[in-house]
């Protein structure tokens, strides 16, 4: 069966969360293996739109109501540098045991800083009975259908429920079914604990979110399906139960996404997505949100990508819909360049637009573009 690279990449992106083009293995005996992989990737970014301080900030003084933060400068950035460990044992010519470690930091300054866990993970891998992953990992929602535009090095445009999609890394357990004819299901649990809560205040029972995906692979076809629960637990109902990670505000629930792509020769490809929330709860402004609601209600995304030989050209753009009826549906777009030096560095342009509308005047539309130049260095 002839597979498209997309669809190798969202394979391996299932069993290892994100992974390195370039990797060294620096241990290779009796059936185990460990990698050293990693990224340094820096930007320059300027232009795009400022902003409303948010409700914290206000709170903290560090604005006053109605002041506009700047942030359409120039400014040199990181931007998602990591690094990361990979082990894998083979156990039997069926069965392989895996564990992963990856974690973040800020290439762009010199400062004390802690590292941030982005990915921990163990699991065990059989062709014939499946996958099973449990820890702190990229959901199955996100690699069966937010993956597939996540193309650009900077700004994607809307990804719902972000790249975790919706709480999922953190105390999750996934299972993924051996690849039967193209055809894959995953199933995917997050647990909420209730401990560390005043007992007898609230419900302090422990509660699940499910996640669950299936794609479908057929030469140079692929399509996903997911859904992620995203239950409403903590501060703002009656639950104590919380979760571990990006535990703000849930006021939004029952995430569906389905994504198409087509490898129609192999320099060109084009990709289609439509994400919607089904229930929006009643708008709770949280300590980082603006005061106006500007959460998404649903996202149409088209895109495509050129492979000229010595990098890629590529193109998104979304149709966006807010749960807030007094705000006017948005259409924002990106284009990028890759140039790549050699097989493990490459430079990028992007250009963004959060808002385009057909009357803007020249002047306008391009005082609204943020432009990002970077080079990624991946070993």
């Amino acid at each position: 069966m002839k597979k498209t690279l997309l669809a190798t990449a969202i394979a391996g992106a299932m069993v290892y969360g994100a992974t390195a083009a370039q990797a060294a293995t620096v241990y290779d005996q009796d059936g185990t293996q460990v990698d050293v992989y990693g990224r340094i990737n820096m930007m320059l970014n300027t232009g795009g739109t400022d902003r409303e301080p948010t409700a914290k900030e206000i709170a903290d003084n560090d604005y006053a109501a109605g002041d506009v933060v700047k942030q359409s400068g120039t400014e040199i950035n990181n931007n998602g540098s990591r690094f990361g460990f990979r082990a894998r044992n083979q156990v039997s010519s069926d069965l392989s045991v895996f564990a992963n470690a990856e974690f973040r930091f800020d290439a762009d300054t010199r400062a004390n800083q802690t590292l941030q866990t982005r990915s921990t993970f163990v699991g065990l891998d059989s062709d014939s009975m499946g996958r099973v992953t449990v820890g702190n990992f990229l959901s199955v929602y996100y690699t069966a259908v937010g993956s597939v535009f996540d193309v650009p090095q900077y700004q994607t445009g809307p990804i719902l429920g972000g790249y975790g999609a919706v709480n999922s890394q953190a105390d999750s357990i996934a299972y993924s079914t051996p690849n039967l004819e193209g055809f894959q299901a995953h199933v995917q649990a997050q647990h909420a604990s209730g401990n560390d809560a005043a007992a007898g205040a609230r419900d302090n029972s422990s509660a699940l979110s499910w996640i669950g995906a299936v794609n479908y692979t057929w030469q140079d076809l692929y399509l996903g399906l997911a859904y992620a629960q995203n239950r409403n637990l903590g501060e703002d109902n009656d639950r104590g139960a919380d979760y571990q990670f990006n535990a703000g505000r849930n006021d939004q629930e029952d995430l569906w996404g389905a994504t198409a792509s087509y490898q129609f020769t192999p320099e060109f490809a084009a990709r289609v997505k439509y994400e919607t929330w089904t229930d929006n709860a009643d708008y709770i402004q949280g300590d980082n949100d603006p005061s106006v609601d500007s959460r998404i209600d649903n996202v149409w995304g088209l895109g495509a990508t050129f492979n000229y030989g010595m990098g890629n050209i590529y193109g998104d753009y979304f149709r966006v819909r807010y749960v807030n009826d007094d705000l006017s549906s948005s259409n924002q777009w990106v284009l990028g360049a890759t140039y790549r030096f050699s097989t493990p560095m490459f430079a990028y342009f992007e250009v963004y637009d959060a808002d385009f509308s057909s009357d803007q005047t020249f002047e306008d539309f391009n005082d609204d573009l943020l432009y990002t130049v970077g080079l990624r260095y991946d070993f």
